[in-house]
């Protein structure tokens, strides 16, 4: 072999020797540590947000003891005493064939959620009832879905199916765990409702909700505040009658009646007017139909 042949195969085992070794360098250190180095950063991020997620919730139940006090108790046999509740504000209600079912807790980030559901019959007054003492109570509930059916042997009847979710949340402090983990929250009450006053909601029962289902059409919501103008030093408010095309011209102190809506106009303002309904004051502004009136809350004597 030749000298030129020996420094050619020397030259290509360096070669060789270089490749084979930047390659193992690059493949079984650099890629995995950077490997292992992506990993540690993401997991010290779900760390990090774990720690401030847990930081807010901490600061939550520190600012927001009244929340977790109208949790229920943590305890499934213990929170079934929700559904005796339930129970007693159906019968309290007037409904009738009334049933309570529940399911198993579902486990959420701050504690666990219980879900009823409830069938019963009975009317719209007696459901007006039941919804204001419902979220009168103190209760972390809320109904999420209602499904009302018609009966087709008593016109005022139907029955009512209703979902609700309640929270139970975690104690801030094991060691003094409050509410009791036997007994459901109460005692006092928290203001949600945009009124206090029961005969404010009456007026639910006073619509034909299912008018509409059943192929009729309610004439109040195609009947429309059109213009509030001024004629003769008098202000009158013109409704526009979509059904037929008609226009009804009212003063102060006039009665409107069109489909299921009947009031009497005790103020005419520049844009709105307020009408009476069964001594509930409601608001209606111009553009809107009728049964896009607002109840007012009750005047503070």
């Amino acid at each position: 072999m030749t000298l030129r042949n020996i420094v050619l195969l020397a030259g290509l085992s360096l070669f060789l020797l270089w490749y084979v070794g930047n390659w193992a360098y690059t493949s079984q250190y650099l890629e995995p540590r950077k490997r292992l180095g992506d990993e540690i950063a993401k997991l010290s991020g779900e760390i990090e947000w774990g720690k401030n997620r847990y930081a807010e919730m901490l600061q939550f139940w520190q600012q927001n003891q009244q929340f977790y006090a109208r949790s229920l108790p943590r305890v499934p046999n213990d929170a079934k005493q929700y559904s005796l509740w339930l129970l007693e504000l159906l019968q309290l209600s007037g409904f009738e064939n009334n049933n309570v079912a529940d399911t198993a807790p579902i486990g959420i980030f701050v504690g666990a959620e219980y879900r009823f559901t409830i069938q019963c019959t009975g009317t719209l007054s007696q459901l007006s009832y039941f919804l204001f003492e419902f979220y009168y109570a103190p209760f972390l509930h809320r109904i999420s879905t209602l499904t009302l059916i018609p009966d087709e042997k008593n016109k005022d009847k139907m029955t009512f199916s209703m979902a609700v979710s309640v929270l139970a949340l975690r104690q801030h402090d094991p060691n003094n765990p409050y509410p009791a983990m036997n007994q459901l929250p109460g005692g006092w009450y928290v203001p949600r409702l945009a009124s206090n006053d029961l005969a404010t909601y009456k007026t639910i029962a006073d619509r034909n909700l299912l008018q509409t289902a059943k192929g009729g059409i309610d004439k109040a919501d195609y009947t429309f505040l059109t213009a509030i103008i001024q004629r003769d030093n008098q202000k009158e408010a013109w409704f526009s009658v979509r059904t037929d095309d008609s226009r009804i011209e009212l003063k102060l102190g006039d009665q409107i009646v069109s489909g299921s809506f009947s009031g009497k106009i005790v103020e005419i303002l520049e844009q709105d007017i307020v009408l009476d309904r069964n001594g509930t004051r409601w608001l209606l502004t111009t553009g809107e139909n009728l049964t896009e009136a607002f109840a007012l809350p009750p005047e503070s004597e």
